[in-house]
């Protein structure tokens, strides 16, 4: 008993932690398949980042013409964001030199089908977070043409392109700030890093939560109230920070690996994108805060889960009648099992109220031999009527059941 009493305990406090929304947030990651989700947008961003670099490289560059402190800041910055894919130097193990990143500025056809090309590699990666971050927040594709859609994602690719150029551009700022205030304070050397260290971080905080804010808000297309997207964009800074502050010792495996040795930097990549991809999706399922899904769960009748074929298709149009997503054809719950499963519930409480009365009336024990003897045959008729109904009712599931697995062997 004393273990039962345990298990229940530990089952309580399960409960109440799936409906807390931490839980709740795990639920829909899970129940939105997050994890292929981020592995579809890593393999995406995979073949993405090369064109997305080329374009942001050229583009800045030749916006900040001969600023080397500058260019510099921005090769950090990207190398900070994506490690190990830029080559910053000597010694360093990154498999892209700055200067192949830059396309050539000749107007030709050449070029113009080479820029086109690159965009829309690069735009990829942006179309699959986009709707991954819809799934998260259980919504359907905005309206809109493929023209719309290339824009939104574009919008998303800027977005992140000057968040890398904003976070240079604070760094420099940070470091010419602390330079300052080292000199008018007297501050040790050790102290002024630190305190350059530290308004680096506060200003990519800044620039990671409107990131995050314009991912969720125009990227995935969802409206959260005002108080969810922001606080979830700054979970998402503080994720990201840490996986920055972490670099690629967080997804250092890959070296360890022989097999991976000799890819070791793409398989690092990957890696690398996968864990972003994860935390943002995570942080879009935390601002969606979704309702538990424990509250209502779908009957598999409801659902047609016992039927052949259990889905929609043109193969068999009876099943185009079923209520589903035109989108997708995912098959939703049934309206009208839904209502007449209410309808036998409010029948089975009449029927238990019915007993609980006829019980009653007998226990009351009436004057009279003749009253108690009615009020006791009222009784024993209420009970015989309830389980004949009980027996009825599991016999036809059977009988249902047994005509389904007889199709379905047909």
């Amino acid at each position: 008993m004393a273990q039962q009493s345990l298990m229940e305990r530990v089952q309580e406090l399960v409960r109440r932690a799936q409906e807390t929304r931490l839980g709740r947030m795990n639920a829909r990651y899970g129940a939105a398949h997050g994890a292929q989700l981020a592995g579809g947008i890593a393999y995406a961003g995979l073949f993405s980042v090369f064109a997305a670099l080329t374009i942001a490289f050229t583009i800045f560059m030749a916006l900040l013409g001969d600023n080397e402190e500058l260019r510099d800041a921005f090769v950090s910055a990207v190398d900070s964001a994506i490690p190990g894919i830029i080559n910053t130097g000597p010694g360093d193990d990154g498999v892209i030199s700055p200067d192949d990143l830059q396309m050539s500025t000749t107007l030709s056809w050449t070029s113009v089908v080479a820029s086109v090309t690159l965009l829309l590699a690069a735009l990829a990666v942006m179309g699959a977070l986009g709707g991954s971050l819809r799934a998260m927040f259980g919504i359907a594709a905005p309206p809109g043409n493929v023209v719309v859609a290339k824009l939104r994602d574009l919008g998303g690719f800027v977005l992140l392109a000057l968040a890398v150029l904003a976070t240079a551009v604070l760094g420099i700022g940070a470091g010419a700030a602390g330079g300052w205030v080292t000199d008018q304070l007297g501050l040790e050397s050790s102290l002024a890093a630190l305190l350059v260290r530290g308004l680096a971080l506060v200003g990519a905080f800044a620039v990671d939560t409107f990131v995050f804010a314009g991912l969720i808000r125009f990227v995935g297309g969802a409206r959260p109230p005002r108080k969810d997207l922001w606080v979830g964009a700054m979970i998402g800074a503080v994720g990201t920070g840490v996986l920055r502050l972490l670099g690629t010792s967080v997804v250092g495996g890959a070296d360890a690996n022989p097999l991976l040795q000799s890819f070791a930097v793409i398989v690092t990549l990957l890696l690398w994108v996968n864990l972003a991809a994860r935390i943002a999706l995570y942080v879009a399922a935390w601002t969606a805060n979704p309702p538990s899904p424990l509250l209502e769960q779908a009957s598999p009748e409801a659902l047609h889960a016992k039927e052949s074929p259990n889905y929609v298709t043109q193969s068999a149009p009876h099943t185009l009648a079923w209520d589903h997503d035109p989108r997708t054809g995912l098959v939703l719950a049934s309206e009208g099992l839904r209502l007449e499963r209410e309808e036998m519930e409010r029948e089975k409480d009449a029927q238990r109220r019915e007993l609980g009365a006829a019980l009653g009336a007998a226990l009351e024990e009436p004057d009279g031999w003749f009253a108690r003897r009615r009020a006791a045959r009222r009784a024993r008729k209420a009970v015989r009527a309830q389980r004949e109904r009980a027996q009825n009712e599991s016999s036809s599931d059977e009988s249902s059941g047994d005509e389904s697995s007889g199709d379905a062997d047909r």
